[in-house]
Formats: C-alpha cells, sequence, structure tokens
C-alpha cells in the first residue's frame, strides 16, 4: 500500500476539491436557504451553477478518482477485501455518530436509525458507500468482460450507454430507459466510459480538457438562466433550473467531473499534507451526511443563511463557501482522529481478518472438491 507521501498530490488536492464541492452543495441544499425559490439574478444563477450542481460534479471527479486506478485492478478477492476495508470505516462512524445521537438527542435514536448504524450498507445509511460497495462487487467481473470484449465492442458499448443513459435524458426525461441515479449503475456506467478513455485514447490535450469544463459549465449555467426565467414568469418547474447539474450521469455534469479529473491526474506532485487531508475525505463524508449530523449541522439557528439572502446578498456565496469549508476542516480533524485509532489498532497488519476468512474458505473449497 502506498504511503501519503509515494501518492500522487494533484490527483489527492482532487479528491479534496471533490469533497468540498459536494459538502458546499449540502450547505445549499439543506440550510433554511431555499436557493430555488430566490430571485432571480446573477446571485442565483451563480450558486444553482457552480453550487448547487457542484455536489453531483464532485461525485464524477470522486469516483474518477477510484475507477482510473481500478481500471488496472481485478479479482474477486482483491474487490471484496476492498469492501471489508469500507465496511469497518462505515461501522466506526456509524456507531459512534448513533451513540452521540443517543446521548445529545435520544428521542432521534429509535430502532430504525439504530438498526442503519448497525447494518449501513445493506440499509444505505449513506447512497454513495453502498452504491460503491456493490460497485466493487461486480468490478472484477466488469472488467474481464470489457478486457475481453476489445476496443471496438466496447467503444460501441459506450456509445450505445451514452445514447440512452446521458443523450435520451436530455431530450427526453421522461424516458423508461435511463438511470435512477444515486446507485451502483451510474458507477458502472461511469467505469465503461473511463476504462474506454484509459485502454484506449490518446490522452485528451489540456485545451480539450478546459473546452470540456468550459462547454459543461456554460450548459449548466443555461438551464439555470433558462428555467430561472421560465420560474420567475409562471412560479412553475422550479426544478427546471437545476436539472441539467442535478444528476451524476447528465451529459454537463460528466463533461464537468470527467474534465477536472483529466486536468488534474496528467499532472503530478507530492505533498504528505495534503495526501494526509484527503485520506479524511471519505470520512468527512460519512460524518456531515450521517442523519442526524446533518441535521445538527444545517439547521443551526446560527447558519440563517435566508435572513442573509435577503439583507446582504452580495456576501451570501462566500458564507456558503465558508460553512463548507470550516464543517470540511471539522470533519477532517475528527477524521484524522479515527485514523491515528485505526493505524494503532487495526490498521497495524490492515485486511488480516479478511485474509484469515479467505484464506479459510478458500482450504473448505479446495478440501470439499477433492472429496467429490
Amino acid at each position: 500500500m502506498a504511503s501519503h507521501a509515494q501518492r500522487n498530490s494533484s490527483v489527492e488536492t482532487l479528491r479534496i476539491l471533490a469533497m468540498l464541492m459536494i459538502v458546499t452543495s449540502h450547505c445549499v441544499m439543506f440550510t433554511n436557504l431555499d436557493a430555488l425559490a430566490l430571485p432571480f439574478g446573477v446571485n442565483k444563477v451563480l450558486i444553482e451553477t457552480f453550487l448547487y450542481s457542484g455536489g453531483k460534479v464532485g461525485v464524477v471527479a470522486f469516483f474518477a478518482i477510484s475507477a482510473w486506478y481500478l481500471s488496472e485492478a481485478g479479482g474477486v478477492k482483491a474487490g471484496l477485501r476492498r469492501v471489508w476495508i469500507l465496511e469497518r470505516e462505515m461501522l466506526f462512524w456509524s456507531l459512534l455518530l448513533f451513540a452521540a445521537t443517543a446521548a445529545l438527542d435520544h428521542s432521534q435514536a429509535g430502532v430504525r436509525l439504530a438498526t442503519s448504524s448497525l447494518f449501513p450498507t445493506i440499509t444505505a445509511l449513506w447512497w454513495y458507500p453502498t452504491a460503491y460497495a456493490v460497485f466493487l462487487l461486480f468490478f472484477p467481473f466488469l472488467v474481464t468482460g470489457l478486457r475481453a470484449l476489445g476496443r471496438t465492442a466496447h467503444g460501441a458499448l459506450a456509445i450505445v450507454m451514452l445514447v440512452l443513459f446521458t443523450g435520451l435524458d436530455m431530450v427526453m426525461p421522461l424516458s423508461a430507459v435511463g438511470l435512477p441515479g444515486g446507485n451502483y449503475l451510474s458507477f458502472v456506467y461511469i467505469y465503461v466510459l473511463i476504462t474506454y478513455y484509459r485502454w484506449y485514447m490518446r490522452p485528451m490535450r489540456d485545451a480539450t480538457a478546459w473546452w470540456l469544463l468550459g462547454g459543461g459549465y456554460a450548459l449548466i449555467a443555461a438551464g439555470a438562466v433558462g428555467g430561472g426565467i421560465l420560474y420567475a414568469m409562471t412560479g412553475r418547474l422550479q426544478m427546471l433550473q437545476v436539472y441539467v447539474g442535478k444528476v451524476e450521469f447528465r451529459l454537463p455534469v460528466l463533461m464537468v467531473g470527467l474534465a477536472l479529473f483529466v486536468l488534474f491526474e496528467r499532472h503530478e506532485f507530492h505533498s504528505a499534507v495534503v495526501n494526509a487531508i484527503a485520506s479524511s475525505t471519505f470520512g468527512v463524508y460519512l460524518i456531515s451526511e450521517y442523519p442526524t449530523v446533518r441535521q445538527w449541522l444545517w439547521r443551526d439557528p446560527r447558519l440563517d443563511f435566508a435572513a442573509l439572502a435577503a439583507g446582504h446578498p452580495v456576501v451570501l456565496i462566500p458564507a456558503l463557501v465558508g460553512a463548507a469549508c470550516a464543517v470540511f476542516l471539522a470533519c477532517t480533524l475528527l477524521d484524522q482522529v479515527r485514523g491515528l485509532l485505526f493505524r494503532a489498532t487495526v490498521d497495524r497488519n490492515r485486511g488480516k481478518w479478511f485474509d484469515k476468512l479467505a484464506g479459510a474458505i478458500g482450504a473448505q473449497f479446495v478440501n470439499r472438491k477433492e472429496s467429490v
């Protein structure tokens, strides 16, 4: 396992940026600020273009990092081992945060939350880790199948998926053949695109990546402007303002997220500090998105963004970003403590218990096969 200092800190910087975008998007969506109902203007368009849509752009960029490195990995055991390691961190935070909920606000510590905290993956306590865990179970077979397809068939598959899942979704929003969003199928789709790019295409030039980035944001901004004008005139179709940036498989989101990954991946530097912060980004997500913590953070009466939007709209965007950065920093510090605890205990021989279990199961399988 590479140390923090050995990982490409440019990619790890993108990991940090992606999680900041996700947290900022949650700040916009879950505080008392009704961003979509704000008066039409520059402030509203900027919030919808860069902050609201940032959640799904961040998801694409965050997953693209994993997909890039997984494109050269394989094996059922490797996939299961990753799920095992993922589950340890999820259980740590789900059980600890449930205990905190029981102590601080026991009225919310019901049976449903307790069950979800005991089984965070299968109950989808957090959608991203559940979707990623299911993807990890499929990916060894997926990568083997994609390798067997070869360049031509893989490219045809990518085109079919683009047409069905992105093209039809843009022109026919009620199409019944699209993706639901927010589950492992979106990751399978993005993985097919990324592996085709990595295995068969020439590296994208910086200029092309910048055009993709600018074009994607231009489309998101056009949707915000067009939808904003329609909503201001009719008071209807409010969600149309953020339609093109609301789901991870829509074309503008893919354009921006993948362009960001290309721009960061091709550069390289090494920083132990950057890599250490990046190692806690998953923990930031788990902490800030635990159901009761989300409520405590974003429904705090001191975060009165609605009043700020009405009285001081000029400072609204800096305030939203500042609040998100503060939450990111606090959660990072907490997860760094978790990291220290893990390094002193379960990470001293990372995956040891999984390897033992896998070895025992493998031995039993071999013995049964020989007896037959």
